[in-house]
């Protein structure tokens, strides 16, 4: 382990069957496999981390998440090649995903490539290949 490094990531979800159905998917497709399953949470791992899904209260059951609410803005994968971000962008595509912005180059670092898309509660992902990554510190 690296000091700093991100050991999980722990994602709250209005649904968790609806929920675990799309993250399967998307896991699945970016190397991650599910391992632990309780009612309380379920958790994929892979060589990169660990990302777990929990039921949220019952209170917020009607509510959408807002990437500008204090919060988590949204959350960035890594992809090997620019083909691995259109090969998820046209799989989200048959599964009727709601894109936010289709596969492009974006102008925060040169060559950023990069797919934008929600998750079943709105919440903000990303698949982005960014040539040279990670920087050489």
């Amino acid at each position: 382990m690296k000091l700093g490094a991100i050991n999980h990531i722990a994602l709250t979800v209005s649904n968790l069957d609806r929920s675990e159905a799309f993250y399967n998917a998307l896991l699945r497709f970016l190397g991650y496999e599910q391992g632990e399953k309780t009612p309380q949470f379920i958790l994929w791992a892979s060589s990169n981390g660990v990302i777990t899904i929990s039921p949220s209260n019952p209170e917020s059951l009607n509510k959408k998440h807002d990437r500008y609410s204090p919060g988590l803005h949204h959350l960035a994968f890594s992809a090997d090649s620019r083909e691995d971000v259109n090969r998820l962008y046209e799989y989200l595509l048959e599964q009727g995903i709601e894109i936010l912005d289709p596969p492009g180059e974006y102008n925060y670092l040169p060559g950023y490539y990069a797919l934008y898309f929600l998750d079943p509660d709105g919440i903000k992902l990303e698949l982005t290949h960014i040539p040279n990554w990670p920087p050489q510190l």
